[in-house]
């Protein structure tokens, strides 16, 4: 059974979220560094509720010449599983 997500779920989650070329959900933070932790926190918790097999595999820091921050975080969760609740 898939968890129902709400797209006010998701953009609790992330500022975006999109497939990767495997066809897994990135989660993509961006702007206050403060709420970073909090975020990526909020997500270890919420990805074993849709199983154990499921955890981030790969975390990505990025500054622009502007010095705003954006991080990435790759999960191994299929994106079929959340893209319905995306697109609502």
């Amino acid at each position: 059974m898939y968890l129902q997500l709400l797209k006010s779920d998701i953009h609790c989650i992330g500022d975006t979220i999109y497939p990767n070329d495997e066809g897994n959900c990135v989660f993509v933070f961006d702007g206050d560094l403060d709420a970073f932790g909090i975020k990526r926190i909020f997500l270890r918790n919420l990805l074993p509720m849709f199983g154990e097999q499921y955890r981030i595999i790969s975390e990505d820091e990025y500054v622009n010449d502007k010095f705003e921050c954006s991080i990435y975080l790759t999960t191994n969760l299929p994106w079929e599983m959340y893209s319905e609740a995306a697109e609502k």
